[in-house]
């Protein structure tokens, strides 16, 4: 980072990966803690995928490693891939919740080691 622009760039960046990490709540306590919570649940995709495509950068340039700032655009901007498809995930279930709700109906209930959501006849995992 050594013009200007490049340091306008990097922060840029930076605030567009917290932008996107926000999330709503009732409260100002519960928007912090929804917005702690996405960060620490993309997280380590993001590493996952920066590691790999660092790996896939330094293969192509002969073992050279990117600069740190590269490196870091490279975590944001998949951070902010991740957060955006997190974020409508989450929006959608919240909708569809709402229709529920008002309709009248119970969210069904959906059950990883009960198969059919039955409690009578249990999925063994052996």
């Amino acid at each position: 980072m050594q013009t200007l622009r490049e340091k306008i760039t990097f922060v840029l960046t930076a605030l567009a990966y917290l932008l996107f990490h926000i999330r709503t709540g009732p409260s100002t306590g519960a928007m912090i803690a929804g917005t702690v919570e996405q960060l620490l649940t993309t997280a380590p995709y993001c590493i996952g995928f920066t590691f790999v495509l660092v790996a896939i950068i330094r293969y192509m340039h002969d073992g050279k490693r990117p600069a740190w700032d590269r490196i870091a655009r490279i975590y944001f901007t998949i951070g902010i891939l991740f957060a955006f498809y997190f974020a409508l995930y989450e929006y959608g279930d919240r909708g569809h919740q709402e229709q529920l709700r008002l309709e009248g109906k119970k969210m069904p209930i959906e059950s990883l080691l009960l198969r059919d959501d039955t409690p009578t006849v249990p999925l063994y995992l052996a």
